[in-house]
Formats: C-alpha cells, sequence, structure tokens
C-alpha cells in the first residue's frame, strides 16, 4: 500500500519498506553510503539513504529502505525527519539566501563602507566576510577621485572668475576645501592601509585613534 504525504514542504511517500523523500534542497548527512550509513527516524521507523538524485527545480530525490540492524554493523549519526526538521532547514537556507543577498549589495557599496568605522567594518568582515582593507582602500581611492574632481573645478572657476569679474563664476575656495580635506582623509586612511592596520579607521577616524 502506497501512502503519501507533505512534510512541511517536502513530499513523502511510503510503500512498504520503501521510502521516497522529494526536497526542495539537499540534506546535509543524507548519503547513500555502506561505511557508516546514516539512519533517519521517521514514522516510528529506521531508514537508511540507499539513492540520491537531482529532480526538477532544484529539488533532490531520496529513496531510503528500512534498515535492517546487521552484526557487527557500524552506523553514523541519526537523524530525526519531523515537520520541525524540515521547517529548521528551510529557514537555515532561508537565511543563508538573505545572507548572500546582503553580501552583493554590500560588495557593490565596498567604496562607501569603507568610510565607515573600523569597529563597523570588522562586524561586517565576520558576518558577511567583507574584507575592510579592500574597501577601505576602494574609499580612498574615490576619495582621490573626488579630490582631482574638486582641484580641476576649481581650477576652472578661478578661470571663470578671472574672465567674468569677481562677481560671477563658481566658489573656486568650495571646491578647493572639498579637495584638500579629502586628499588629508585619503592620504591618512592609506598610510593605516601601509601599516596593514585591520580593520582600517574610518573617515576621519584617524584624528581619534
Amino acid at each position: 500500500m502506497t501512502n503519501t504525504r507533505l512534510i512541511g514542504a517536502d513530499r513523502v511517500t511510503v510503500t512498504g519498506d520503501r521510502l521516497v523523500v522529494v526536497a526542495r534542497v539537499a540534506m546535509d548527512g543524507w548519503e547513500p553510503s555502506r561505511y557508516r550509513p546514516a539512519l533517519i527516524r521517521f514514522d516510528g521507523r529506521t531508514w537508511r539513504v540507499t539513492g540520491k538524485s537531482a529532480g526538477a527545480s532544484g529539488a533532490m530525490r531520496y529513496e531510503l529502505a528500512a534498515w535492517q540492524p546487521a552484526a557487527g554493523e557500524v552506523t553514523g549519526r541519526t537523524i530525526e525527519y519531523t515537520p520541525d526538521y524540515v521547517a529548521l532547514r528551510d529557514h537555515s537556507r532561508s537565511l543563508v539566501q538573505r545572507r548572500g543577498y546582503v553580501v552583493i549589495v554590500l560588495r557593490w557599496l565596498s567604496p562607501l563602507v569603507g568610510f565607515l568605522p573600523a569597529r563597523t567594518k570588522g562586524r561586517f568582515e565576520a558576518l558577511y566576510g567583507l574584507d575592510p582593507v579592500a574597501s577601505t582602500f576602494h574609499s580612498v581611492f574615490l576619495e582621490f577621485l573626488i579630490a582631482i574632481g574638486s582641484f580641476v573645478l576649481a581650477s576652472i572657476g578661478q578661470m571663470v572668475r578671472g574672465l567674468a569679474g569677481v562677481s560671477a563664476g563658481w566658489n573656486a575656495w568650495l571646491f578647493f576645501a572639498i579637495g584638500l580635506v579629502v586628499v588629508i582623509d585619503g592620504s591618512m586612511r592609506y598610510s593605516r592601509i601601509l601599516r596593514e592596520e585591520r580593520p582600517p579607521v574610518g573617515f576621519f577616524e584617524w584624528i581619534r585613534r
């Protein structure tokens, strides 16, 4: 007699001493093996995995047989396959996926992350594996680009003021000040990178450290 039911998002089919589990993701420890096989506890019975194959849409198909103890057999760990097990597995997978999305966003924003305080960058490294030295270097490089642009605009503004009169043109001193500020900060933070400080300081954090 065949009995099919859902355990969480998984479809489970029991036919006598055969069990088929179609799971949405691969499950840790569910490997067919003759040496120290894992034992799966389900519905009051003990099973062992005899086959594993990939199904449609990334699903995994597991074939199990009722376990019959043999003299001298050494088994591996025992897994309690329950609705709670499936729920915890899917929750963990969801957390991993969300973490992956956060890592992608942080990598795209790496130059901006480099301006953050050293402690914050250290936390990002611990949680998401984002290299604080690389992100700080990217922010320093961005600062030097800003400095070049600011000095160029300041020069153009000064030329415009000279041609059009004192009351015309851009505020050259503002662009010059911006360029000077980012050059000073970029130089100081780059020196910390050369000294192999990890995690390097953030924007103007070197004043306090």
